[in-house]
């Protein structure tokens, strides 16, 4: 066998450097694949049919708002249902929590700790579905699926931990360019994705899990006064205590029924506020959206109610995936 020499040697060396480099590359573009951002936003042409000779008003994004919004709702034929959206993200909550499981009902101690919601349910005056949420499942990427219909890379994991302004076109950009006013209580995400899109906002860190008190209380301290108000189209509440509750002792903890509890309580002064028979002022309609979320992974759970003032019946809309519990984020 002829010696090993210094040349071969290195020639092999580089080899297997090259190798391990090359394979590592492979993995790291295509297992954290980086998706440039959109240019542009969507206008008029989107209510018209795609045709390879259209040309889109480029002028229309640049429209005053009130104008826009007019253009808009000419071009859809559709008038509202509603005149505010309130949307409601209980993180971390599992979806047989509130719905049970594989056809059965919940089980005895979660259902009784909800039971307004569960009213909600049993009545028809909410409606509960599932819907799948691709992973990662940390929160930036899924609001950011949320808002934009973007499915999220594993790079977001890491982003994460330094969210920064979204720049894709996305729904709360496509409100706030039709003159909505929106407001944000709860998860600091929403703040940093969005920075200059809320005219009053309180956010709160998720990454301190020790806390699920003072987290969920910094947002429904705010909550009667907001509904008091009549200045905004959009209330977003993000509560994280639940899911901090997951986090430090799983669902068998004893902390879980008090928090849920805690949840039905805030669904409930937010249903009563858009109850006919409390005599609400200005006639003002409110869409209640709670997103719940599976602990297997597979997909999300929302519950969704509204109320037509004009024809003074309840009606159910579909909204969108969050993200799933029991991961740090």
């Amino acid at each position: 066998m002829a010696p090993l020499t210094c040349t071969k040697l290195s020639v092999i060396t580089v080899t297997g450097v090259l190798t391990q480099f090359i394979g590592l590359s492979l993995f790291v573009f295509g297992f954290f694949p980086v998706k440039p951002a959109l240019p542009g936003t969507s206008g008029s042409e989107s209510f018209y049919a795609p045709s390879c000779d259209f040309v889109g008003n480029l002028s229309d994004t640049t429209l005053p708002s009130d104008q826009l919004k007019s253009l808009y709702q000419e071009l859809s034929g559709i008038p509202p249902s509603f005149e505010r959206l309130i949307l409601m993200v209980i993180d971390g909550l599992p979806a047989e929590f509130v719905l049970g499981k594989n056809g059965k009902p919940p089980n005895k101690q979660f259902k009784e700790a909800m039971p307004y919601t569960q009213s909600l349910l049993a009545s028809g005056s909410a409606i509960g579905y599932h819907a799948k949420a691709a992973p990662p499942t940390v929160t930036m990427p899924r609001l950011k699926a949320m808002v934009s219909g973007a499915i999220g890379g594993f790079l977001d994991v890491a982003f994460n931990f330094n969210t920064q302004a979204m720049m894709d076109d996305n729904l709360l950009g496509q409100f706030f360019r039709i003159g909505w006013k929106m407001v944000m209580l709860g998860d600091e995400t929403w703040i940093k994705l969005f920075p200059r899109l809320f005219q009053r906002h309180d956010g709160v860190s998720s990454f301190y899990v020790k806390d699920t008190v003072q987290v969920d209380q910094n947002v429904s301290r705010h909550l009667g006064y907001e509904l008091r108000k009549d200045d905004w189209n959009l209330l977003i509440l993000h509560y994280l205590g639940l899911d901090h509750v997951g986090h430090i002792g799983g669902r068998s903890s004893v902390l879980m029924a008090p928090k849920l509890k805690e949840m039905d309580e805030v669904v409930k002064l937010i249903h009563s506020s858009i109850n006919p028979s409390q005599g609400n002022r200005q006639g003002q309609a409110l869409l209640l959206s709670r997103h719940l979320c599976l602990d297997n992974s597979q997909g999300v759970v929302s519950l969704t109610w509204g109320l037509d003032r004009k024809n003074n019946k309840t009606k159910r809309r579909i909204c969108y995936h969050v993200k799933q519990p029991q991961t740090n984020g």
